[in-house]
């Protein structure tokens, strides 16, 4: 739990508003952004799964957080290459621009930022993806 905290707040600035043990269990509540809180729990003696390819991974495949504004978007992606958590690939879909990275307990989660004034079922289809380089 410690890990998985220290990473939210070091990559996206994260801050716990809960931290708590009971009946066994440690669970804490890390608010990233003003809308988004995510709650892990650890429960002693079941070790996170390794690495699983997406739509392997079971009850909870992956999450996006949105980013606030490209700029945001750029230092979060930043911040996870040099974490070691990316490569650093942005899919642009169209609609919305999309980063891929891995957290401590090996979830595959993504970082999105939405284009402003563009529908967001525009690029939807997988095929109409492309990758972009950004500096």
């Amino acid at each position: 739990m410690s890990r998985l905290i220290c990473f939210y707040e070091r990559i996206f600035g994260a801050r716990v508003t809960v931290d708590l043990e009971e009946e066994g269990l440690r669970h804490a509540f890390i608010e990233v952004g003003p809308h988004t809180v995510l709650h892990p729990f650890q429960v002693p003696g079941i070790e996170p799964p390794c690495h699983q390819p997406m739509f392997k991974r079971g009850r909870l495949d992956h999450f996006a957080l949105n980013a606030a504004s490209e700029e945001a978007f750029r230092e979060v992606r930043r911040r996870l290459v040099a974490e070691g958590v990316s490569d650093g690939t942005v899919t642009d879909m169209g609609s919305l621009l999309l980063l891929s990275f891995t957290d401590p307990d090996g979830g595959g989660h993504e970082v999105v930022w939405v284009k402003p004034g563009v529908p967001v079922a525009q690029g939807l289809k997988r095929s109409e993806w492309t990758k972009v380089q950004l500096d």
